[in-house]
């Protein structure tokens, strides 16, 4: 397995290869993050003297007027990819978002429940209802700081806020990763930082109702990634997920059970978590009080990865760290 996993990145850096002859001045992308994959547009300067490095501009911003000239990495730059049609309107008809989803097979659905129409105050003042579109995630920002988002730094900020409570209460009938290349790009213009990544990232699908969370779950962990040096070469193993770890019931009655592998079982109450502990993740969450450790743990439904069934992640409420995973018994 080590050595696979060594044989595919070094396959992955191959694939990774970039040109080195762009001109002074040329638009390109950089990579401003890495999980989730995010592409942000920038200027290309110079290399550095040796050739080892590209010398960046980043678009301007609050901070940086001209924008911040840094180095970057070859691995992490490349030509612009082509912008959606930013003029196409926003669905005119957002339930049928929700119909075209319900229309694709289970797979193509992963863990997204059934979608309902929701109203603007459900949404917290947003426009419009039902999950939205990259079209409308676009024409939100559009619509109220125009093609200069920069010109008026406290109207992009709020906006953005903006933005992240109407994903919250609506959610995304996309998933934001780097197969978005182009929806990245354009959105790369109103400085994408995490008061709106976040919100995209965590999103997909409906927001989960309290009601989805309760039942038995088997549960699993994260093994973090691990580096390792073979015949002078540094290979690094992706992480990887233990299963049977424990189980967790949660009772509608406000009650939870926590039988754990390695760890004292744990029996309390939960109640239901705050807009501030969710963070970025909008629906129905829980926290179990006085659970494993004596800490308090946050259990939220996962809408980020395309795994099939329907899962949980399991964090410490104080630090966040996502520990485990829970998977519904009998679909895994």
């Amino acid at each position: 397995m080590l050595l696979m996993a060594g044989l595919l990145l070094a396959a992955d850096s191959q694939a990774f290869a970039q040109k080195k002859d762009y001109a002074p001045g040329e638009k390109i992308e950089y990579k401003s993050s890495g999980y989730p994959e995010t592409w942000e547009p920038a200027t290309f300067v110079r290399a550095t003297p040796d050739g080892s490095q590209p010398i960046i501009r980043q678009m301007p911003n609050a901070f940086h007027k001209d924008g911040y000239q840094r180095a970057a990495s070859w691995t992490d730059i490349r030509p612009p990819a082509a912008a959606p049609n930013e003029a196409a309107p926003p669905n005119p008809r957002p339930e049928a978002n929700a119909e075209a989803l319900g229309t694709r097979g289970i797979a193509d659905r992963g863990n997204v429940e059934t979608p309902r129409s929701r109203t603007t105050t459900e949404a917290g003042g947003g426009p419009g209802s039902g999950l939205m579109t990259q079209a409308e995630v676009l024409a939100f920002l559009r619509t109220r700081v125009g093609n200069d988002p920069w010109q008026n730094p406290s109207l992009l900020a709020a906006t953005k806020k903006s933005l992240a409570e109407t994903i919250k209460a609506r959610g995304l009938n996309f998933r934001f990763g780097s197969s978005d290349a182009a929806f990245q790009s354009a959105l790369g213009k109103y400085g994408p930082t995490s008061d709106i990544v976040f919100p995209l990232r965590d999103n997909y699908g409906a927001p989960t109702r309290q009601a989805w969370l309760m039942g038995a779950w088997q549960l699993g962990k994260i093994g973090a990634a691990v580096d390792y040096e073979r015949n002078g070469a540094i290979y690094r193993q992706a992480e990887i997920g233990v299963a049977n770890v424990g189980a967790l019931l949660l009772n509608a009655n406000g009650s939870y059970a926590w039988n754990s592998a390695g760890a004292p079982s744990t029996n309390g109450r939960w109640r239901a978590a705050t807009r501030e502990e969710m963070r970025s993740v909008g629906g129905d969450g829980i926290v179990l009080l006085g659970a494993k450790g004596g800490y308090d743990w946050l259990v939220t439904k996962n809408r980020r990865t395309p795994n099939p069934g329907e899962w949980i992640d399991i964090s410490e409420l104080g630090t966040r760290q996502i520990n485990e995973y829970g998977s519904r018994r009998g679909q895994r």
